[in-house]
């Protein structure tokens, strides 16, 4: 005997689901309380259990992320009554919304879940955040070395070159010329580990990683060795070479690394930078704290802590985790250098902290900053990919919103998008892994489906084509998978794009075609503008109906 199970429905809601007007299943904890993190409560006292949440790590020993970055409803003390109190609803839906736009991954997950195929749905991860997450960290040295042993002073020189000439106009925080005097100093001396062989070990390192498709046996040796000399370090005051070691270790983390090491890497940066006293300045010099026993150029500083700032913010933004407020800041934004770039990511660093989930904006001032945004020019690849990644944010913030783009808007975001397509491409060319490489095409592919156009679709086959040759050239499981899932989130485009196509043409076929020959051989005078329109029309852009129709077409089934 075959039974039938019809829909289940809830006969008594959470208080959770009911404030934030959501459904529930009636489960304890629900589907919905589970999903996003909330805590599943019942009006009625016998009904409320707590949850509990575990983590878990998959297959290349990298945890996903929360829940899709969603937070949990906030308790906060008050001061006054020592009591605690419970965010309001509308607070916590705010900040739900605005980490599910500032994070790609919960934007992917919400498009598998629009696709109505929900046996097919992306597990939520970070897809593209790098093109190695790890794979290339494959030996632990179980002792940190000395750089002198590690690289011959050749090889040192060779990759430091690399690094200058790739990273350092787009991350500048290292004198040239200071570098080449510590190398040179630092092979004239003996081989036992010194303090700055993790400045040169993260320089090697980064080196490496740009000049090479495929690890050798040294690049994890040297980054393993920096990692154990910084652990060591945290027993003395920060000082500037120690704060530059671990900024190159974050760097190096977030273009190949995993998530959470590379986010709490960067939250150790600003907290050391905050301990140096670098966070702030007067006229005269930086305020470094008297026990480190370092100056300092005050540019560097500035570029210590901008380029850490970004790299928190946006880490924190893609894992819906904190990013490290810091209060007080008194630095200035870094002035241009000659042949270097950083000031193009930094000079976007204003609208990026305004994106934080906690605060509350209008929609007016979202879309002021986009445009300002889309006004600015780039000038080199990973820069253009980076405010292509701002913008697209910054327009998942204002979709989570249900506010609508006006077209020249629309077309102004297809421009970047193609720019940060060639981007892309240059950048592989050049074989210069930035992180953006694969994550900004894989996220330039969500948002085309998202805004459903003919012109955002017929950018999808360049964005598709980039990240095939991300993979091909850097073929790891996150370039693969990555590939897999933006070709599924097509496929599940086009699969309701079909179900919407089989539906509208029920709707044509209600009439039977002989009844409609036998009875309307010619279409009325007023229906005449019928006959030259083309027999295809699924190209036609810019088609307004409400001119074509009088406002009395269809008012009701009697109108004459």
């Amino acid at each position: 005997m075959t039974s039938v199970q019809g829909r289940k429905r809830s006969r008594l809601a959470c208080q959770t689901c009911r404030d934030l007007k959501r459904k529930c299943d009636g489960a304890e904890p629900c589907g919905t309380c589970v999903r996003f993190e909330y805590p599943c409560r019942y009006s009625a006292g016998s009904r409320m259990r707590s949850k509990t949440t575990t983590t878990t790590t998959d297959h290349s020993g990298r945890a996903p992320l929360r829940s899709a970055g969603l937070p949990r409803p906030t308790r906060h003390r008050s001061p006054v009554e020592n009591t605690t109190t419970t965010t309001p609803a509308s607070s916590v839906e705010h900040q739900v919304r605005s980490l599910e736009a500032n994070s790609g991954p919960a934007f992917v997950h919400r498009l598998g879940f629009r696709s109505e195929s929900k046996g097919n749905n992306p597990r939520v991860q970070t897809f593209a955040w790098n093109a190695f997450l790890g794979s290339r960290q494959t030996v632990q040295s179980p002792t940190a070395r000395s750089v002198t042993e590690l690289l011959s002073q050749q090889r040192m020189s060779y990759l430091a070159g690399v690094y200058f000439q790739k990273l350092h106009p787009t991350y500048s925080f290292i004198d040239a010329g200071e570098l080449d005097q510590h190398v040179r100093l630092r092979w004239a001396k003996s081989s036992a580990p010194e303090p700055i062989d993790a400045v040169l070990c993260g320089v090697a390192a980064l080196g490496c990683l740009f000049s090479q498709v495929h690890a050798d046996r040294t690049e994890p040796d040297l980054v393993e060795s920096a990692k154990r000399m910084l652990e060591e370090s945290f027993s003395e005051p920060p000082s500037v070479s120690s704060i530059t070691a671990w900024l190159l270790r974050v760097i190096y983390l977030r273009l190949a690394g995993t998530h959470y090491p590379a986010w709490m890497a960067s939250c150790t940066v600003l907290h050391m930078l905050e301990a140096a006293g670098m966070t702030v300045e007067d006229t005269d010099h930086v305020a470094l704290r008297p026990d480190t026993k370092e100056a300092s150029n005050i540019e560097v500083n500035r570029r210590l802590l901008a380029v850490s700032q970004h790299l928190n913010i946006w880490m924190s933004y893609d894992m819906g985790l904190s990013r490290v407020p810091l209060s007080g800041v008194t630095c200035a934004l870094p002035s241009k250098w000659p042949g270097e770039f950083t000031t193009e990511l930094m000079e976007l660093l204003p609208f990026t902290i305004q994106l934080d989930p906690e605060r509350t904006q209008a929609a007016s001032e979202l879309e002021s900053a986009l445009q300002t945004v889309l006004d600015r020019v780039h000038s080199r690849p990973p820069t253009v990919l980076g405010q292509c990644n701002l913008a697209l944010c910054l327009c998942r913030r204002l979709r989570s919103m249900e506010f609508a783009l006006p077209d020249t808007t629309i077309q102004r975001i297809l421009v970047l998008t193609a720019s940060g397509i060639q981007a892309a491409r240059a950048i592989l060319i050049d074989r210069a892994p930035w992180h953006h490489m694969a994550y900004v095409p894989f996220q330039i592919v969500c948002v085309l489906l998202a805004i459903d156009t003919i012109s955002s679709i017929s950018q999808l086959p360049d964005a598709m084509q980039c990240l095939k040759d991300v993979a091909s050239v850097y073929n790891t499981h996150a370039t693969r998978e990555a590939m897999r899932t933006a070709r599924s989130l097509v496929m599940l485009h086009q699969r309701g794009k079909e179900m919407l196509a089989a539906a509208l043409n029920d709707v044509v076929n209600i009439y039977d075609q002989e009844d409609v020959a036998n009875t309307a051989p010619s279409l009325p005078d007023d229906f005449a503008w019928l006959n030259g329109l083309p027999e295809d029309i699924s190209n036609i852009q810019d088609l307004n109906l409400e001119q074509l129709l009088s406002p009395e077409f269809f008012w009701n089934a009697s109108s004459s």
